[in-house]
């Protein structure tokens, strides 16, 4: 297949001023102050006291329905939220052409790219069968594709440890009509983010020690990982003595090749620290540990080069390096779902499922 070019949507070039103009539009794109008035007309439990959806990024318990999902369809059916939503996905659509920078790049056919690897290129693709039949059953897919998964990536990167204890499922919104509102506004968690970005920065394994360390307290999202890792024994100071990667997995889970919204990935031997910017998802209240996540965006460089691999089925499966602590200042791999220009009409809409698996390796394994 040949290449193509596509737009990724990168941070501005320079910093962009805090007007009063671009503070309003912030105040009136944020949805958890609608969510806040709306919750009470929501199942008990689903969004807390400060308009935050509980559980976006993990499940609650196995077997619990998508806190996301659940949301989104009670609100769709209450006409004046779905009003005020509308408006923030509005004033949120206006905000991008002020705070993206939207740049047309090539995108290389990754089935033709020898040898590719996830310490080199920082991805790779494997063939890779599930015996999951529904992939919107959350309790099926952790009863079945967590082992599966986390056996898979043990495999490639020969860790000791390898523990997976969490999914995301991502479905894409069509322009018009979809799951409504709501459902666009939650792009970032739960649709086909269009940003270059990278889940972690280089804090993320410090996170995660000093979370084993406290007996689970978070001190970073945590993705359920600490969990499995505190019931197999592990201490703050066997932690240190390993080398700690965590690998993203992502596989379309449609029935037909997928055609629309696919994942593109920059070799990260073209990425230099230089271009990346941290930032802080979500925050515990002060005083106490953060439970958020930092994560890296990136402005544009030329030198970026992206990679696909077209028409992935659900029985293929990507590997990416997301994290290794021996890896300081990070090079992380940036990747993006992107608009293929040649998308057919009446192609499905992209549904895919990730899971993070970290890994522990010899301090000596490369």
């Amino acid at each position: 297949m040949p290449d193509t070019t596509a737009t990724f949507n990168y941070l501005p070039e320079a910093d962009v001023p805090l007007t009063e103009d671009l503070a309003r539009l912030s105040q009136a794109a944020a949805i958890e102050p609608i969510l806040k008035r709306w919750r009470h007309r929501c199942t008990d439990g689903l969004i807390d006291a400060s308009g935050k959806i509980r559980h976006i990024y993990t499940r609650a318990e196995s077997g619990d329905r998508d806190s996301v999902a659940r949301v989104i369809k009670e609100l769709n059916d209450i006409p004046e939220a779905l009003a005020e939503l509308e408006e923030a996905l509005s004033v949120r659509q206006r905000m991008s052409s002020l705070t993206q920078n939207s740049v047309v790049k090539n995108v290389k056919n990754g089935r033709e790219l020898e040898h590719a690897s996830i310490h080199a290129n920082g991805f790779e693709l494997h063939s890779h069968h599930s015996n999951v039949a529904n992939w919107y059953d959350d309790s099926e897919i952790a009863a079945t594709y967590y082992g599966e998964i986390t056996s898979l990536v043990k495999s490639v990167t020969g860790a000791v440890h390898a523990f997976s204890n969490n999914h995301l499922r991502r479905e894409s919104e069509p322009e018009v009509g979809g799951n409504g509102p709501l459902a666009k506004l939650m792009t970032q968690s739960r649709g086909a983010l269009q940003a270059a970005h990278n889940d972690f920065t280089e804090t993320y394994g410090e996170g995660i020690i000093k979370t084993i360390a406290s007996g689970g307290i978070p001190h970073t999202q945590t993705f359920g990982l600490t969990q499995p890792m505190l019931e197999a024994g592990l201490t703050e100071e066997a932690l240190r003595g390993y080398r700690m990667l965590v690998i993203n997995t992502w596989r379309p889970v449609i029935d037909t090749p997928l055609k629309r919204f696919p994942l593109a990935l920059a070799d990260r031997r073209t990425v230099s620290h230089d271009c990346l910017q941290s930032s802080l998802i979500g925050r515990l209240p002060t005083g106490q540990p953060r439970g958020g996540l930092e994560t890296y965006s990136a402005r544009h460089d030329p030198t970026h080069q992206w990679y696909y691999f077209p028409d992935m089925t659900r029985d293929e499966v990507l590997l990416w390096k997301g994290f290794d602590s021996t890896e300081v200042p990070a090079r992380p791999t940036l990747h993006s779902a992107f608009d293929h220009p040649n998308t057919p009409a009446d192609a499905p809409e992209r549904v895919s499922v990730e899971v993070r698996v970290l890994c522990l390796l010899p301090r000596d394994e490369s």
